[in-house]
């Protein structure tokens, strides 16, 4: 049997929505009688150009408020206790590790091309591997590979509408080692045809591809509260317009509501506007039981979108931080929802009034099982 291995990225992640579709995409090839799992890839050292933009971004910040960083230092000390918490966050996403396929080996830029003794094939993606400051680094387009290997993309998005005209072209020459390549945005799909030979399918996120059955199987039912509740999973920190949405919603239906503060470790001041039950032990799996028993779904997150559809569940979803088009990160989300159909669940307007009616996913679940049996046969061709 040909074994093979993804890279994505999965290695000491902390976010539920990359580990959600890490878990996904060998689940759902194992399913389907094959070899998958991830590769612990420890990107750290080949990642240095990536440390280096963000180090750029964080000394824009400072230079635009010389009291940034007293700021952040008195919010760290006045919140000691975060960091407690946080260590509950870490163990339930540390704990999640033993239900993804993994290889027990920690690969890294050097060593890299010793997986070739490992694998017959590889799969690139989901997530944002086509990121562009990890284009220079070249592994998750291959590079590594032998060139008898096949190496394909799957999902694969990026952080960027377009490349600048330098990592454009080498962007170009890296897709060049790909066999197959799909992506996860039509924006992305529009933009490989518009500057390369490259065909990309767009195909859907990994997590979709498990059904809900599927999903309930790994997770935590113990974590669903016991009364009617709303779930808010919010990434974005500066709108709590939405926040207050949620808020109103709750209280006029009656609903407990439930939501995780500290995402991504960051203290979110629009968080404030909840006044919920604030959840320091949530991972991927008490994510999927939560959005399996809510009464309705809150979210600014694509896979939160995603996971209330899977479920059939009552959502609204928001522009993150109030950003929109083609080139924010909400492009997938709006590329999903006009897919199916399900536009009028993103809200924009403040002043929008959301009713408690059931949503009919008829309509919108035909077009998805459609798009997944389209999804799966274009991963399992480019595989064979």
């Amino acid at each position: 049997m040909s074994k093979i291995g993804i890279l994505t990225h999965y290695y000491r992640a902390k976010n539920i929505g990359g580990l959600l579709q890490a878990y996904a995409l060998p689940a759902f090839l194992r399913a389907q009688g094959m070899a998958a799992e991830q590769l612990a890839f420890d990107g750290s050292g080949s990642e240095k150009q990536a440390r280096k933009i963000l180090g750029q971004l964080a000394l824009r910040k400072l230079l635009k408020d010389p009291l940034l960083g007293m700021k952040r230092f008195y919010q760290k000390c006045r919140n000691r206790k975060i960091a407690v918490q946080i260590r509950k966050q870490d163990n339930v996403f540390e704990a999640f590790e033993q239900f993804v396929a993994h290889a027990e080996r920690v690969y890294n830029g050097a060593n890299i091309n010793q997986a070739n003794a490992h694998y017959d094939a590889f799969i690139t993606g989901s997530d944002q591997v086509f990121a562009s400051y990890l284009v220079t680094a070249g592994v998750y387009y291959g590079e590594f590979a032998a060139p008898d290997k096949k190496v394909i993309s799957y999902a694969a998005s990026s952080n960027v509408k377009q490349f600048s005209p330098e990592i454009e072209q080498l962007f170009v020459q890296k897709l060049a080692r790909l066999n197959a390549v799909s992506v996860r945005e039509k924006t992305l799909q529009n933009y490989i045809g518009r500057i390369s030979d490259k065909k990309a399918e767009v195909v859907l996120d990994p997590t979709f591809l498990l059904s809900p059955k599927m999903w309930l199987e790994i997770a935590n039912a113990a974590s669903i509260p016991q009364k009617p509740y709303i779930f808010c999973y919010f990434l974005g920190g500066k709108s709590a317009w939405q926040r207050q949405k949620a808020r109103a919603y709750a209280d006029q239906y009656g609903y407990e509501l439930v939501h995780l503060p500290f995402i991504m470790r960051s203290i979110r001041p629009a968080d404030r506007a909840l006044r919920g039950q604030a959840r320091f032990d949530v991972g991927p799996r008490e994510f999927i039981a939560l959005i399996s028993g809510a009464q309705a779904v809150f979210t600014d997150s694509f896979h939160g979108m995603a996971f209330a559809i899977n479920f059939g569940k009552n959502f609204y979803v928001f522009d993150r931080d109030d950003a929109s088009g083609a080139g924010s990160m909400n492009a997938r989300i709006t590329d999903t929802l006009e897919m199916l159909g399900l536009g009028a669940r993103r809200i924009t307007d403040k002043n929008a009034v959301l009713d408690n009616a059931p949503l009919d996913f008829a309509r919108a679940h035909e077009i998805l099982e459609k798009q997944k049996r389209f999804s799966a046969q274009w991963l399992l061709d480019a595989l064979n």
